[in-house]
């Protein structure tokens, strides 16, 4: 579960930072900026599982360079910087079943990724520095305060003394040489030094064994998050057996292989999911998956009340799209962050304050004792959406809503004063608070308001 974020250098994030809750609504028009905030977490989710800082970006939308900041025409960022805090389960497994319990759930991971020119004259990246560390109670910041104190050590186990230990990962310069440090968990004086000349990995991806427990969890949890951008295609289609998968894609590919797997491993899933779904979508009350043997695929079947089928091809969009989250709130192999794109599209208005009761299911809610840790972050430019939003969630300390906003800043790049537009957000308050300006408050209804005008023409400041 990601806690707080800064970024600076990365597409339209300068100098930016904002804290996250277990459900969090960005709320914008299109060309705000939110998009970019998913793009830099999903950026971050490839980088702590890819062997190439390439393969990785070319995951993003624009070419290499635009992915650094643009300060004016031909002037870009030389650094893109994260800072990402984390909350992660206390228990952490390796790839062969070894698992370790965690000291620490608080962590916070640094990265910096610089641009060059290689030898051959073509434009490269490569890894600066990195460093992994816990965050004592001292460190926090007013995030960890949702939390119940009856609760506070399920999720943030209590731990004898205080002294601040060594770095997870650190970067120093040896011998005039950036080399990663990486300390072994609980091993007094051992660790491994990885110079970092060029480097076309970042050594969080390399940790794969619960010898480094907290840098495993680090890179477990990142590697985790899920980015969906449903696509009703590709969730009307049955699963091919042929292709082998069954996670569910991003644009919701393999939907019914997923489904599959979970009535495998859970002999009351079904029923759970079909119970899920009657009381969003009263009109069905059976969720069925077929092994279609001959085809050899897998399909989904919805059955009503008058025990008509049907199959997932002929399925509206909305249905889909409330299907899937069911599916998902059932699947073991959901990770700790789901984010998710406009989850409005394809839903009638009527329909949104379902699909926001079924995103608030799927995060955790602190006043409950339930493992593991799971996470919601959406962005929506719906007014609708925010308005139903609030009304239900504005006082839950477990939600938040945040407002995207793009915003001219003047800062120095070397020694020119430049000019150019940046992401801002900005956190709407119980009191019906937005900081959207230095020098304006706006209401929760303005805020709708912009978002189905464009403006703040009408506003009146206070």
């Amino acid at each position: 579960m990601i806690t707080k974020i800064k970024i600076n250098g990365f597409k339209s994030f300068h100098n930016f930072e904002m804290t996250f809750t277990p459900f969090t609504i960005i709320a914008g028009t299109n060309a705000s900026g939110k998009s970019n905030l998913f793009d830099a977490l999903e950026l971050l989710s490839k980088l702590a599982e890819s062997d190439n800082i390439k393969k990785a970006l070319q995951s993003q939308r624009g070419d290499f360079l635009e992915l650094f900041s643009m300060y004016d025409k031909g002037i870009y960022a030389d650094v893109m910087e994260f800072e990402v805090e984390m909350l992660v389960n206390q228990k952490v497994k390796d790839a062969w079943g070894n698992e370790a319990v965690l000291k620490y759930t608080r962590l916070q991971y640094q990265l910096k990724l610089k641009r060059f020119v290689n030898p051959s004259g073509l434009d490269d990246i490569a890894v600066i520095h990195e460093k992994l560390i816990n965050l004592k109670k001292d460190n926090e910041d007013l995030w960890i305060k949702i939390i119940p104190k009856n609760k506070i050590e399920l999720w943030r186990p209590k731990v004898d003394g205080n002294r601040k230990g060594k770095p997870y990962l650190d970067t120093i310069n040896k011998n005039s040489i950036d080399t990663v440090v990486i300390h072994q968990d609980g091993s007094k004086g051992t660790f491994r030094q990885i110079p970092i000349v060029n480097a076309n990995r970042t050594v969080l991806s390399s940790i794969d064994n619960v010898d480094f427990k907290h840098v495993l969890a680090a890179k477990e949890e990142m590697k985790s998050w899920k980015f969906l951008q449903l696509n009703p295609d590709d969730l009307r289609e049955p699963t091919n057996k042929s292709n082998g998968e069954d996670e569910i894609t991003s644009s919701g590919k393999n939907l019914a292989a997923a489904l599959y797997r979970i009535s495998l491993n859970n002999d009351f899933a079904l029923k759970e999911i079909s119970r899920k779904l009657n009381k969003f979508l009263p009109q069905f009350i059976d969720v069925k998956v077929f092994d279609d043997k001959e085809n050899r695929q897998f399909i989904i079947k919805l059955i009503d009340v008058d025990k008509k089928e049907y199959t997932s091809r002929v399925l509206s969009e909305g249905t889909l799209r409330i299907l899937t989250l069911c599916i998902l709130e059932y699947d073991d192999n959901f990770g700790s962050l789901l984010c998710f794109e406009e989850p409005e599209n394809g839903i009638h208005p009527a329909r949104i304050s379902t699909m926001l009761d079924l995103l608030a299911d799927l995060s955790t809610d602190f006043s409950d004792n339930e493992l593991p840790l799971k996470q919601v972050i959406v962005n929506t430019h719906s007014s609708v959406l925010v308005g139903n939003f609030w009304a239900t969630y504005g006082n839950d300390e477990n939600k938040s809503l945040w407002f995207s906003k793009m915003v001219t800043k003047i800062d120095f790049f070397g020694d020119n004063k430049i000019k150019f537009e940046t992401t801002k957000l900005s956190p709407v308050d119980k009191n019906f608070i937005a900081e959207l300006f230095t020098d304006r408050k706006v209401s929760i209804v303005e805020v709708q308001d912009y978002l189905d005008k464009g403006n703040f023409s009408s506003v009146n400041e206070k």
